[in-house]
């Protein structure tokens, strides 16, 4: 009955029907579908339809127009559907609501755009006559992909496939399947506009299929998805578990991030250095707690919050508490305890100056590493120590970039963790002796920890920010200036050290040495007595050195002998110099090597040497030959053209010495320097050899009570020399009467006077006067 009536309408349509344009639908035949009339014009139609036929044309509007602008006549498609109106409603903001069940399709012929209404002359379009049993594998196959979409859980409804299987009419199935496709406007316009049932059928059945693809898809990534999240869950899940236990050992690692966090509001840096470490504390949250850049990132934290960031130690000023711990710990250098007290005085003056940089210059053994040690004590500041003898690699300056495993900061922010403070007395040991090769030159990185103006921001590799070193005071020790570089000395103010005096290392033994022997081999200072004849017998005998290193060991080793007789006979021996030798062995330097006896061609010289002042012999002997002149004794370049010097003075003045010309031509001259071993340069030596040359020469003895240095030039003249002080201990030590030095070195002596005592110093400025002291010898007018 309804198919017939549906038959009767679509007989009965007028060729005039008022348009509704539809937006984002496309109603198709036997569909009911409610609309939404705004416009005044499609209303009017509508109305006037109603009591009539009660017919319209619904004609959908294409994609690419704007829903909030106005539809023209060329904006809709040209085939729609003849619908009926099954009921209509006015609503009160003006339009009206109306349900409408589509008839048949349609297409336009014209549009007529009336004042009041939208018209369209139509034409009733139908689908070929067809045989059913030819639509029969088309609908077989479309209930073969609705069954497929049943089965992997992919249906729209329930039911879906259910309804669809009672179903036979190939119009009801598409019907049917149309309501539960959800398509695009353009592709529900094509399946309206198909010719045939065949294609009609067709594109529905790549619709179900492209669905079915659809819904493949979305269920392959909700299951990824359900994986990651079932991994994720359970990741989650596992460590909570980790953090509760690791909350219950006390090794919380949130705890320990709000820690960083707390810590670094504490800390007194910069805004920038804040912001670096936060983003490092943010990463290292971001980071799983078993990963190796969680390690490296925690590592790295540990060592910025373990620094003394503005941790200073408040120095004590006091000039008296100076003065009584360095006079405690170290005898004599007056210079170098002078400079700390002056830089305490400045410092009570102005409290932002500059901490010096000093550089200990001496041979070893005399106390350069431990008076960095009493300095920090004096001041009431932190002490750290860094050895830098041997070290090749710039990155133990500068540290190692995070990016190398077992990176580490350099030495120097090693040292300030280490000490607690960032003004500690730092004492930079062996600056001499710090090498280079392939992996940079560490001297060339000193140079900026050394610079007052650039260690104020000291870039460490492993740090990655800037660190204040101006307020360290820099104690620098070596024992030889030569292999230091230029830059890095005019960075130091250099102190020298020379070497102690008898009376000084006498000084020493007892006030040090004697006690610290004894505390170290379990005896009382009343049990043991040292005669100062004993200690100098030690000091003149045994030891041969600028320092007190050698002494102390013999100081020690006297005091164990001791402790073995107390424990084996119950009684401590006392040391003469008449037994010492039974305890020590037999003495090292008995008579010392310089010439006791006036001989012919033997000179006492001085020389410097890194361990101090010492005395040496310059042999000379005349033989027959053809006037060469032989050195041996492993002469520097320096020493040899002083000799060739001595030689040119001697001849130049050969007549004035009343020496012959033949002794220049056929006699050679062979001078020696013993100790042939050790290598031997300068240019001090040379009034030495020019005064064992004429002794040779003239055949006249040399004046044992005399040893001299000096220069000498081709006019005679005598040139100053270096190491005054060292080489007047050597002399004292030789128990040498009289030393001969150039006048331009009197100048040295001044703060030394008292190196002075005790040997008669005479000062000369050309070689005639020591001719005249040594060979009594007065040049022919």
């Amino acid at each position: 009955m309804k198919q017939l009536l549906n038959q009767n309408m679509q007989e009965s349509i007028p060729e005039v029907l008022p348009v509704i344009p539809t937006m984002d639908v496309v109603v198709f035949p036997h569909m009911i579908v409610p609309l939404l009339v705004m416009d005044e014009k499609i209303i009017n139609g509508i109305n006037n339809q109603a009591q009539e036929s009660k017919m319209v044309l619904l004609l959908a509007a294409k994609n690419h127009i704007d829903p909030q602008g106005a539809i023209g006549t060329g904006d809709l498609y040209t085939v729609g559907t003849v619908a009926t109106i099954m009921r209509l409603i006015k609503i009160p903001e003006g339009g009206i609501k109306i349900l409408v069940q589509g008839i048949c399709k349609a297409r336009v012929r014209n549009i007529l755009a009336e004042q009041d209404m939208l018209h369209a002359h139509v034409e009733k379009l139908e689908h070929e006559p067809v045989d059913p049993d030819t639509l029969v594998p088309q609908v077989r196959s479309i209930k073969t992909i609705a069954e497929k979409m049943a089965s992997s859980g992919h249906s729209f409804s329930p039911d879906f496939h259910l309804i669809l299987s009672k179903m036979h009419d190939a119009d009801k199935i598409a019907d049917f399947i149309l309501s539960h496709l959800n398509l695009t406007v353009e592709q529900a316009q094509n399946l309206l506009e198909a010719e045939t049932k065949q294609d009609f059928l067709e594109q529905i059945y790549s619709c179900l299929n492209k669905e079915i693809e659809v819904a493949q898809i979305q269920e392959k990534i909700i299951s990824s998805a359900r994986e990651s999240m079932n991994q994720s869950q359970k990741e989650f899940y596992l460590r909570e578990q980790l953090k509760a236990i690791k909350r219950e050992l006390g090794d919380d690692d949130g705890q320990d991030i709000d820690e960083m966090r707390l810590k670094l509001e504490g800390l007194a840096v910069s805004a920038e250095i804040k912001e670096e470490i936060t983003r490092q504390i943010n990463r290292l949250e971001r980071t799983s707690a078993e990963s190796l850049e969680a390690t490296v990132a925690r590592n790295y934290l540990e060592w910025v919050f373990a620094l003394p960031w503005g941790k200073d130690t408040v120095d004590n000023l006091d000039l008296e508490h100076a003065k009584e711990v360095l006079a405690e710990d170290h005898y004599g250098l007056k210079e170098i305890k002078d400079r700390i007290l002056d830089f305490i005085s400045i410092r009570k003056l102005k409290q932002d100056g500059h901490s010096p940089i000093l550089c200990f210059v001496g041979p070893p053994g005399t106390g350069k590493t431990s008076l960095g040690k009493s300095i920090a004590k004096s001041l009431g500041r932190e002490y750290a120590r860094i050895s830098l003898g041997g070290v090749k690699d710039e990155a133990e300056i500068r540290g190692h970039r995070r990016t190398y495993v077992g990176a580490m900061p350099g030495r120097f922010i090693q040292a300030l963790r280490k000490a607690g403070s960032s003004n500690p007395v730092l004492i930079i040991d062996e600056l001499d002796k710090i090498g280079s090769d392939f992996r940079g030159d560490p001297s060339a990185a000193m140079l900026e920890v050394l610079d007052p103006q650039q260690n104020k921001t000291f870039y460490d590799n492993y740090l990655g920010l800037p660190f204040d070193l101006s307020k360290v005071m820099f104690i620098a020790t070596a024992n030889s200036l030569d292999t230091i570089s230029e830059p890095l000395r005019d960075r130091m103010e250099i102190i020298p050290l020379s070497g102690y005096t008898m009376e000084e290392k006498l000084h020493i033994c007892k006030g040090h040495l004697l006690d610290r022997g004894m505390e170290e081999t379990g005896l009382k200072p009343e049990q043991m007595k040292f005669t100062d004849d004993v200690l100098k017998d030690l000091i003149m005998s045994y030891t041969r050195e600028s320092g007190v290193r050698q002494l102390e060991r013999l100081v020690k080793k006297l005091c164990s002998k001791a402790a073995r007789q107390l424990v084996e006979t119950n009684k401590i021996p006392v040391f003469t110099t008449q037994n010492i030798d039974q305890y020590l062995g037999p003495r090292k330097f008995i008579e010392e090597e310089y010439n006791k006896e006036n001989r012919v061609g033997i000179a006492n010289g001085l020389a410097w040497t890194s361990y101090g002042g010492e005395m040496i012999k310059i042999e000379a002997v005349l033989m027959p030959g053809k006037g060469k002149l032989t050195l041996t004794g492993q002469l520097g370049d320096v020493m040899k053209e002083s000799a060739q010097a001595a030689l040119t003075y001697a001849r130049a003045h050969s007549q004035e010495f009343g020496i012959k010309d033949t002794a220049f031509t056929e006699y050679d001259l062979h001078i020696h320097c013993p100790a042939g071993a050790i290598p031997k340069d300068g240019p001090s030596a040379g009034i030495t050899m020019l005064t064992a040359m004429l002794s040779a020469l003239t055949n006249r003895p040399l004046s044992a009570q005399y040893a001299m240095t000096g220069e000498l030039n081709l006019c005679g003249e005598v040139m100053p020399i270096g190491g005054v002080k060292e080489k007047i201990l050597a002399a004292k030590r030789n128990k040498l009467p009289n030393v001969i030095f150039p006048l331009k070195n009197k100048s040295d002596l001044i703060g030394i006077e008292d190196v002075a005592e005790g040997i008669n110093i005479i000062w000369v400025d050309h070689a005639d006067e020591v001719l005249k002291l040594v060979l009594n010898f007065k040049r022919k007018a």
